[in-house]
Parts: C-alpha cells; structure tokens; sequence
C-alpha cells in the first residue's frame, strides 16, 4: 500500500487445550495455556464462530502488572480475526514475574503464542500480527523483527525513543502539569539525566555529583525529589540501582535498531495530548527510519485530542471512536479484516 498521509486539525501525521464457551452467534472463547521456557502463561482465544482458516493476533501488554484485554480481544474476534491475549507474567494465572526479565523475554512471551496459534487448525499461520499498547508498542515491533511468523504490528502509543528517554518527558509532564515553568522544567529533566546515565554507564560521577549539589539551591528541587523516582536517591543507591534490570538494560533500549529490521505491514497510532510519551519526536524518528530503509508499507496517524490510551483526553472515560475505525479499515485494505465485522 505504500506509506500514508493524513492531516487531522494542524498536526500532520505520517499516515492447546481450554474450555470453549459462546458469546452470542460470532464470537467464541477458549482458555489456553502455554510456555515460554519454565514459565507458564494464561490466556483466551477469542474466535469467530465461522469455520475456516482464520488470521489471527496476539496483544502485547504497557507496562507494569497487567492481565488480560477481553474487550479488546473480542472486538478483532469481531472482525474475523482470532485474537489471543494473555496475563503478562506473574499477573493473574501466570506464573513468573515480569519486574525481572528484559524486553527480550516479554517479546519472547508474545512470540510463544504465536507458536500456539500457527499450530491451530483454525488460524491462517501465514497471516498472524501483534497488537502493542504503549510497552507493547516497542514489544510488538522488536518481536516481529524477531521472528518471520508475524505478518503485521499495529503499535498503539508506542514510543519512538528509548525508555530512559520517554520516562524523562512523562516527569516533564507532571511537573508541567504542576505549573512549572517550562525553563525549569527543562533545567529538572536535564538533572534527571544525570544519575541515570551515571548510575547505567557507571561514568561522570564528579559532574553529576556537582549537578545535583546545584540541584539542591533551585525552586524546582522539592518537586522533583517528590517525583516517584527520584533522581537524588538514585545517586545516593547508585551501588545497588546499577543493578537494576532498568538501569543494565531496559533504559537504553534503541527502538530506531528494531524499526530498521521491521519489513511488515506496520501501523502506528498517537494521541497528541498524550503525557507520557514524545509524540512529534516519535512520530519524526519511525518516519524517518521506516523511510530510509525503504519500508514499502507503513502508516502513522496521529489523532488529535486524544490520551495515551486513545481516550479523549477531555474525557478519559470516553475511547475515540477513530482509534478502532482506523485499525479495521487498515486491517480490511490488508485483507486481514472482514468488511462485516464488528464496528
């Protein structure tokens, strides 16, 4: 299809075995289990109730203890597309802890149910994609530059710098939100560099040590160290935060080297007022990547007004509708999706 282009307002945007049970007349679901190593992971398969060969999707998890997406989950199961979401590791009945593995080993987990759904019957092994929300959003692209099962990623949110960086904007955000002045919003997210990236290379510690002396005499000292992590404390604890799975390996994580592999189909969505992630910079970097790598088929839209979660950032309650017409028009021009399917 080629890549496209969409304007929205003034942004311009780049375009086993379970139990089986019915829901309604199409949709059905199945509890299964699988593994990935000596860990176990729980989840349902929801399925159109029509027979045949079916693509499928597995849904990648944000960050922290997350369990299963059913709503989401049944919604492509409405499309055609039979889709697999699971509890990430050590949530709900899976097992293990995913505080204590890398990026690696969570896009392994997805990959996992992968390998379930092309050993299925009922799935079309050559058309299984990923779906990723926010976390997921760096998952469902490293895994399918992982692996040549996956046919497609949708990335909802997914941010296009590392992890250490997009954790620096989203403190930006609060204090902004707290009234900050922007040039001391900017002087506090430059501090807070510091001891990460001292504490994670284990080099700089005169300068950082003197910019956090500094620190202590500015009008934004007090909220930042009330922040939840708190760069002070961290350069206090450097000894035991460099052995942090964050700081050894997760923080610097380089989305721009897993983008530079993706030859899938690839859709990526943002809201503009979302707070936790660089949007305009994330939109910037997968554009650019994808396009020097001549990537024959990826789209990015950016929806205005619109959260992290795609709610309306007015009303966080409320999903914009766009967010899912979006995703089915893409998946039906891809011949992933059918045109009958859920709204």
């Amino acid at each position: 299809m080629g890549r496209a282009w969409c304007v929205f307002a003034s942004v311009l945007t780049i375009a086993c075995t379970g139990t089986v049970a019915r829901l309604g007349a199409s949709v059905r679901e199945e509890q299964v289990r699988f593994h990935n190593g000596d860990v176990t992971l729980a989840g349902t398969l929801f399925l159109p109730s029509n027979p045949g060969k079916h693509p499928a999707i597995v849904l990648y998890h944000g960050s922290g203890p997350q369990p299963r997406y059913p709503g989401l989950a049944r919604w492509f199961a409405g499309l055609g597309i039979a889709a697999l979401t699971y509890d990430k590791r050590g949530v709900g009945e899976s097992t293990g802890d995913f505080k204590k593995v890398s990026f690696l080993d969570l896009s392994s987990d997805g990959l996992a149910a992968v390998d379930l759904l092309k050993a299925r019957r009922d799935v079309d092994p050559r058309k299984i994609g990923v779906w990723g929300l926010s976390q997921g959003g760096w998952l469902g692209p490293l895994a399918a530059s992982r692996s040549s099962d996956i046919a497609f990623v949708i990335a909802v949110s997914g941010p296009g710098v590392s992890p250490g960086e997009q954790m620096v904007f989203f403190y930006a955000s609060e204090l902004r939100a707290q009234g900050l002045p922007d040039e001391q919003v900017q002087e506090a997210s430059k501090l807070r560099q510091q001891p990460w990236t001292y504490v994670s290379t284990g080099t700089g510690y005169a300068a950082t040590k003197s910019a956090i002396d500094q620190a202590k005499s500015r009008p934004w000292y007090a909220q930042v160290k009330a922040q939840r992590d708190d760069p002070f404390e961290t350069f206090q604890n450097a000894a035991v935060d460099r052995n942090r799975l964050w700081f050894r390996v997760e923080m610097n994580y380089d989305p721009v080297a897993t983008l530079r592999k993706l030859t899938v189909p690839a859709l990526f969505l943002f809201g503009d007022a979302d707070q936790l992630v660089p949007v305009p910079k994330s939109v910037e970097i997968i554009n650019q990547t994808l396009t020097a790598i001549h990537h024959p088929d990826f789209t990015i839209r950016v929806f205005p007004g619109v959260d992290h979660g795609m709610y309306l950032a007015s009303d966080n309650r409320q999903e914009v509708p766009a967010y899912r017409q979006t995703m089915k028009n893409w998946l039906i021009a891809h011949h992933f999706a059918s045109e009958n399917g859920a709204p």
